[in-house]
């Protein structure tokens, strides 16, 4: 082999290994990811509903396309199981670290089991997370029954398997979160391998886990977490979502269906038919806090039975247009179907039943009394006020032929004489009512 042909076959084979090295560099990188130069901040507070289901998707949606990473604040006593774990769904699915940061009081029942399904579970000092055993809420007499089926609780564990497993989290303790309704504080947490860290605020968060590593087991993908340096954006609800959380608080949404349909009845049977509108809108609003998934046809029923409910008030069916109205609505309602139970705490599910009994009680003893007077007035013979022999007096010049104007008793009426002329200020008497107009004479002191 010719010198020429050595240095070429050297140059040929320096340029593979090149090539080589340069590839498996550019895996390296690939699949070790740096994150962290951009964080952004979502607060998931109060009541977990479709609302706040929504607003994490979207939340997710823009850390992807910004490459941030997103911390959720949570501070609930939970919500819809459904909505809960649609948005664990949503964190397995995601593309970037989604890191669950329990501050201020708790996360129980449904937002305990989002944050355990969180890449990376981390909780304020003094907070607590547990008791996710699930709830069945029953609007329309405000209480509550603890579900015990093994049809939803097996379920539930299996999920929590998946998502929450699968981050190398404590499952027995997690188990013991749905069975047993166990809470555990921060050191605890920590202690049984529930959470990942104990922070007092993001900077001390950030700071901890700069440098660390977080894999997405749902995406398969591995990050070099970097927060040395970092820029927070605080991502909030837009209007529809704030809205739709608004109305889903339990206390709120029982107010409404109860207010709903007292106006609904008061606008009947006192005939200012103008307000059942606002009386259904306010049933439909009561319906979607309190989670149910209203069909067409539910809406309709409810629709229509109040529309026959007004006719019985016009025509003369013998209750019958009443009584289909009625049983449409109780069947419209009974057709809406919520979601399969509620995960709440057990301290929070108690002050919304107690709430929703004094609620009850204030609008019960109102709704009695307000029915009481309507069905008083309605007994009640007609009164009708004789006019004739009601003494006024002359505005007008009066006349047979000259109708003018007399006061009685503060009121003006149209009036003209029985046969003599009549001046202003003249004090009449009343002798009958034609129509609209009254028939008097001067009155002559004896």
């Amino acid at each position: 082999m010719s010198l020429k042909a050595k240095a070429l076959f050297f140059i040929v084979v320096f340029l593979l290994l090149f090539l080589l090295f340069s590839e498996s560099k550019i895996s390296y990188a690939q699949s070790n990811n740096v994150i962290g130069n951009r964080v952004i901040v979502i607060t998931v507070s109060g009541v977990i509903d479709s609302a706040v289901e929504e607003y994490v998707s979207n939340a997710i949606a823009v850390a992807e396309k910004e490459h941030a990473i997103l911390v959720i604040y949570l501070n609930t006593p939970g919500g819809l199981l459904d909505s809960a774990m649609n948005i664990a769904i949503d964190i397995d699915k995601s593309t970037i670290p989604v890191i669950g940061f329990v501050v201020d009081k708790w996360a129980e029942s449904a937002g305990t089991l989002i944050f355990v399904c969180t890449h990376i579970a981390a909780m304020q000092p003094g907070t607590i997370i547990g008791s996710m055993q699930p709830i069945e809420y029953d609007p329309t007499t405000g209480t509550y029954t603890l579900v015990n089926d093994t049809k939803i609780i097996n379920p539930i564990l299996k999920f929590l398997d998946e998502h929450a497993g699968n981050k190398d989290r404590n499952l027995t303790s997690i188990h013991d979160f749905v069975l047993e309704n166990l809470n555990l504080g921060p050191q605890e947490a920590l202690e049984y391998h529930v959470i990942n860290y104990i922070a007092y605020n993001i900077d001390d968060l950030l700071r901890q886990i700069n440098g660390t590593q977080v894999y997405l087991p749902g995406t398969n993908i591995t990050y070099i977490i970097n927060t040395s340096s970092y820029t927070l954006e605080y991502f909030d609800m837009n209007i529809r979502e704030y809205i739709v959380h608004a109305i889903s608080d339990p206390t709120l949404s029982t107010l409404m269906l109860s207010l709903g349909m007292m106006i609904i009845l008061f606008g009947i049977l006192s005939g200012h038919l103008g307000v059942v509108p606002a009386g259904i809108l306010l049933l439909l609003l009561g319906f979607v806090g309190n989670g149910y998934s209203i069909s067409a046809t539910s809406i309709l029923l409810i629709l229509f039975g109040s529309i026959l409910l007004v006719v019985e008030h016009f025509i003369s069916s013998f209750g019958v247009a009443g009584g289909i109205g009625i049983v449409m609505i109780v069947l419209g309602i009974a057709l809406a179907p919520t979601s399969i139970g509620f995960s709440f705490s057990e301290q929070y599910a108690q002050s919304v039943l107690y709430s929703a009994y004094a609620v009850g009680v204030v609008l019960g003893a109102i709704t009695a009394f307000i029915i009481y007077k309507i069905i008083a007035v309605r007994r009640r013979k007609p009164f009708s006020w004789k006019l004739e022999g009601a003494l006024g007096k002359a505005v007008d010049p009066i006349s047979p032929d000259n109708e003018g104007f007399v006061v009685i008793d503060g009121e003006y009426w149209k009036a003209k004489s029985e046969s003599e002329s009549i001046s202003p200020g003249d004090e009449v008497i009343v002798v009958k009512k034609e129509g609209p107009i009254l028939i008097v004479r001067k009155r002559i002191e004896k």
